[in-house]
């Protein structure tokens, strides 16, 4: 599978704080990538490194193995991005907006600009000073997906937006645009949000890409092992990748990753008298990772 975007060694600060140290991060073509991170991690300087909205210090992003530089404009072309808060001039009608957007991508779609102001309810003829937080938000998800990019990225874009709205968002427009073959690059905090959607988990934690892996995989190799002792539990669990711990009376509670055969002999042989294991959701995994 060819890479449509990689990110090699990039870094970037703001006076002293480092906010990404030679982060790295390859995107395969066609596949829902979920970038997740605590809010101040850094995803959103990243994302806006990637659109060339502000340098890097060091490092380089390639665009289809091409080097993205800052202010280039003609990779953006393929590129549809929605901001958590777009901006549009308050004085143009939406219509207006559509059409100047329509100018400037090759692929703009009229009938799938249409097609969106119906399915969320707007009328081309408001002015964009008179739409709510939540209708500037449709109208950036409508100015995006028109352009039938070959790279969506999407930067918390679902908050502030109606519940009905965001669960078709999220369930069928993502899925309608997976199909046709659309690379995505989910950028959330809302973690829940992204369950049934993603196929690569990354997670931005300290600077650094902590977690970059296939999200099956990592669902497969994550655990949360519960075990009941006779007596008290043991001092200490000799096992590598404990991500948490909680002991309460003769019960303990572990999540490891990766689990793997060798994992469970060493459980086996601490001789609780029951244990079991259970999957994670993608929240707790990321707060298992995270904290």
């Amino acid at each position: 599978m060819s890479e449509i975007l990689r990110i090699k060694n990039l870094s970037k600060s703001f006076g002293q704080k480092k906010v990404l140290e030679n982060f790295n991060l390859a995107v395969d073509t066609g596949k829902v990538y979920g970038l997740l991170g605590k809010n101040g991690a850094g995803k959103t300087t990243l994302i806006r490194m990637i659109m060339g909205i502000i340098p890097s210090d060091k490092g380089e992003i390639l665009y289809k193995d091409e080097k993205i530089k800052f202010n280039h404009t003609a990779y953006k072309k393929e590129i549809g991005y929605i901001p958590e808060d777009s901006f549009f001039y308050g004085w143009m009608t939406i219509k207006e907006l559509l059409d100047l957007n329509a100018s400037f991508y090759p692929k703009w779609n009229s009938k799938k600009a249409d097609e969106y102001l119906e399915r969320f309810s707007l009328d081309k003829k408001m002015r964009i000073r008179h739409l709510s937080r939540g209708m500037k938000l449709k109208l950036g998800l409508i100015a995006a997906l028109a352009s039938e990019p070959e790279l969506l990225i999407l930067d918390d874009p679902t908050s502030g937006i109606d519940v009905p709205t965001r669960q078709d968002f999220l369930k069928d427009i993502i899925r309608e645009l997976w199909e046709a073959g659309t690379t995505i690059l989910f950028s959330t905090h809302l973690v829940h949000e992204l369950e049934r959607i993603i196929e690569h988990l990354s997670i931005l934690h300290g600077g650094y890409l902590i977690l970059d892996e296939d999200y099956q995989t990592v669902r497969n190799l994550a655990k949360k092992v519960r075990m009941t002792f006779e007596n008290s539990t043991p001092k200490k669990f000799d096992f590598e990748g404990i991500l948490k711990e909680k002991k309460e009376g003769n019960r303990a509670e572990l999540v490891i990753y990766p689990w793997n055969e060798e994992k469970e002999k060493k459980l086996e042989e601490l001789s609780p008298t029951h244990w079991e294991t259970e999957p994670l959701t993608l929240e707790e995994l990321f707060v298992c990772f995270v904290s």
